[in-house]
């Protein structure tokens, strides 16, 4: 598929948005969910591990009012950029050795309403 660009009618949201879902059906953009330690420090060893193994934190999520769960952890919605399915087996096998246990979010291949 080619999106001819030309001229001032290019509508730069909507580019953006094309290039998400291209990053995302390439598993160039992924998002998981991890419950990491709510201690000082906690959610900055996430970062660093994700960091030093190449892996680009495009937003982060977390939630602590509404959680089932013990009141020293806190999960945490992470979207990475990627170098591709590879990469993402990388990062998960990294996650997992570093006691996360990620849940990631398979809905990429949600079909559009």
């Amino acid at each position: 598929i080619v999106i001819p660009l030309c001229g001032g009618n290019i509508d730069t949201t909507v580019l953006g948005r094309v290039i998400e879902r291209g990053l995302a059906a390439d598993n160039r953009l992924r998002n998981f969910t991890v419950k990491v330690s709510d201690r000082p420090g906690g959610i900055g060893r996430l970062t660093t591990l994700l960091g030093n193994h190449g892996a680009s934190i495009k937003d982060m999520y977390h939630e602590r009012a509404f959680l089932h769960s013990k009141i020293d952890f806190v999960y945490v919605k992470v979207v990475v950029e990627l170098r591709g399915e590879d990469h993402v087996q990388e990062i998960e096998r990294v996650l997992l050795e570093n006691g996360y246990d990620p849940v990631w979010d398979d809905s990429q291949t949600k079909q559009m309403i």
